[in-house]
């Protein structure tokens, strides 16, 4: 509005107005419109893209796509109120919640292979929530055998080591030589050189690109969570207006849920991620960057095939 107020003197038009209608209908008639600035893709490093390119492809040609991998790690607020609503009016929200883990994902590029036993990161061994009739227990005795905890609640070297010898154990038990890609986070970067696991780390700066998980099947599996989470708050509001309140408490708290709980929504999450989702998430970032075209764009070589 601004500009266009400075445009209109220099060029003498006078009681200009550049109002809210004014900036609607010129941004209609030139296809502008407001965009937020996702995430790490504003970063990317091209060069990095274009120099990478070559090994990046020999190296997925060597395989068929069941036998290549991506695992990434995110951050999961499980107990956070959603951050938009629709209301008729402005109204405050509620204090936001910062209660999370760090969850591990891992896929192969056909989805026929999610990790069902998926990594997981909280702050504390035994959280209260894990105890049952007064004894103390253990995540894997709820079935998580790849549970871990720091102060922090995130990936570190030492679970990454433990997680990728775990990995590749199975992949040598069932004889298979498999790729694994990774971004450059330098917790991924141990002391342990597996047999049956060959790891391709990512140009700095390319992973909002290039890799899978980050693609589409991450926010994919949040939202299978989410749905979760806002079908549990639809039911206490039901509650609410049938009076019984007095059984969830405070109208603040219809979003939050235990540790133990979110960790089992998080399993039944991952299992409603599909195959197909997966699997064009593969083909949309690292397939579609390395494959071959002609003089008028049409793909030669389809690797996922």
């Amino acid at each position: 509005k601004t500009k266009a107020t400075i445009f209109a003197e220099r060029i003498g038009v006078k009681d200009f107005n550049a109002s809210q209608g004014w900036m609607e209908k010129f941004g209609k008639r030139h296809c502008i419109k407001m965009n937020r600035i996702h995430g790490e893709a504003g970063s990317t490093d091209i060069e990095s893209l274009q120099i990478g390119k070559a090994a990046i492809k020999e190296k997925i040609e060597t395989y068929s796509a069941c036998d290549i991998y991506n695992f990434d790690e995110t951050v999961l607020f499980y107990a956070a109120p959603p951050r938009t609503t629709i209301s008729h009016q402005k109204f405050s929200g509620w204090k936001e919640n910062k209660k999370r883990l760090t969850v591990g994902l891992l896929c192969n590029a056909d989805g026929t292979d999610k990790w069902s036993d998926i990594l997981m990161i909280g702050h504390a061994r035994r959280p209260n929530c894990f105890n049952k009739n007064n004894k103390k227990q253990e995540a894997v005795d709820h079935g998580f055998s790849m549970y871990h905890y720091n102060s922090n609640a995130w990936m570190t070297r030492s679970i990454f080591h433990v997680f990728l010898h775990r990995f590749d154990r199975s992949m040598k038990a069932q004889n298979h030589k498999v790729l694994l890609i990774l971004d450059n986070f330098s917790g991924h970067i141990v002391d342990y050189a597996p047999t049956n696991v060959e790891l391709l780390f990512l140009p700095p700066n390319t992973t909002s690109h290039l890799q899978p998980l980050d693609g589409g099947i991450i926010w994919a599996f949040k939202a299978y969570f989410k749905r979760k989470q806002y079908a549990k708050a639809y039911q206490y509001i039901g509650m609410i207006q049938n009076d019984q309140q007095n059984k969830i408490g405070a109208i603040d708290k219809i979003f939050e849920i235990d540790q133990l709980w979110a960790m089992k929504w998080i399993r039944e999450a991952w299992e409603s991620v599909s195959a197909k989702t997966i699997e064009n998430c593969w083909n949309a970032t690292i397939f579609h960057f390395i494959e071959d075209k002609d003089s008028e764009g049409i793909s030669k070589i389809i690797y996922w095939l």
